[in-house]
């Protein structure tokens, strides 16, 4: 039987994050309360100011964007502000039910799936994929420029997951509201791929030199791979069917293929980056730290 330990470790307080803040702001548009993560450079802002990255889910993706930034801020003559937008919450299960609401849009309610462990799905936790986008414009980022200088043509924006799907949505129906859309991991298989109904209008615009969006969309190459222990309340089997309906890879995996086959105009980007040896959530620190290196190149 092994022995209980009695020592106690010194007198202990919470993780600082360098150079980091936060506060709650409630959206006017939604009612909705936003934990605001916010990481500046330690050093003044250029003339037109810093560039800014948007991460959403970022009661999870801040901590990995800000480190990230000042990790490479030495390496680059550009220096971004990161701006997380998460929950007021400190547990992992809130911000997860939370989330759902803010990333998708208006949904069947027999169309959304029903995961283990959660509470059934209700038409109100879901489809406010609008409001959210336009929070993050129209009060988030003008509050924030009020107070920190930010260039307002050198915005990107980041999502995984659902927030994938979400900034894919934001891309196609307003290409013009940021310079870079960060997608991993995106989750196109909702809803039935109701997203790509928008997709050929959208590369209209690009071919007729209408819009000119900087895109990067990633995926871990294991994402289709069913995983060794699956989550709890699913069985093996139910997790590969799942696997095998969700095609994450193939699905984003064919959407890079075919955004990189447009003729933009100058400036415009399409790219499609998939990590070896990377699951649904080990690729997030990876493609955070490949969305610091795309949003600050020329």
């Amino acid at each position: 039987m092994a022995k209980a330990k009695t020592k106690a470790l010194p007198a202990q307080s919470p993780v600082a994050l360098m150079g980091s803040t936060q506060f709650e702001m409630t959206s006017k548009i939604s009612g909705r309360l936003f934990r605001i993560y916010l990481w500046r450079p330690p050093m003044d802002p250029p003339p037109e100011g810093y560039p800014v990255i948007v991460a959403t889910d970022a009661n999870l993706t801040f901590p990995i964007a800000a480190t990230m930034a000042a990790a490479t801020m030495m390496q680059t003559p550009k220096r971004a502000l990161v701006v997380g937008v998460g929950y007021a919450a400190d547990d992992f299960m809130t911000p997860q039910l939370r989330r759902t609401r803010d990333l998708t849009p208006p949904t069947p309610l027999d169309s959304i799936p029903r995961n283990a462990g959660l509470p059934p799905a209700r038409e109100e936790d879901y489809g406010g994929a609008e409001d959210f986008y336009r929070f993050i414009v129209e009060e988030l980022l003008p509050a924030v420029s009020a107070v920190h200088q930010i260039d307002p043509t050198d915005r990107t924006l980041f999502g995984h997951s659902l927030g994938g799907l979400f900034v894919l949505r934001t891309l196609f129906d307003h290409p013009d509201a940021f310079r870079n859309f960060v997608a991993s991991s995106p989750s196109i298989w909702w809803n039935d791929r109701a997203l790509l109904a928008d997709e050929a209008a959208f590369s209209k615009q690009v071919r007729a030199k209408a819009i000119a969006p900087r895109v990067l969309i990633t995926m871990g190459a294991l994402e289709q791979t069913p995983p060794k222990v699956p989550p709890m309340g699913l069985t093996k089997r139910q997790m590969s069917a799942l696997s095998r309906q969700a095609r994450m890879v193939d699905n984003a995996r064919e959407l890079g293929a075919r955004l990189g086959k447009l003729k933009g105009p100058k400036g415009s980007v399409f790219r499609y980056v998939e990590f070896a040896d990377e699951d649904h959530m080990s690729v997030v620190a990876a493609a955070l730290s490949r969305t610091i290196k795309f949003a600050l190149s020329e």
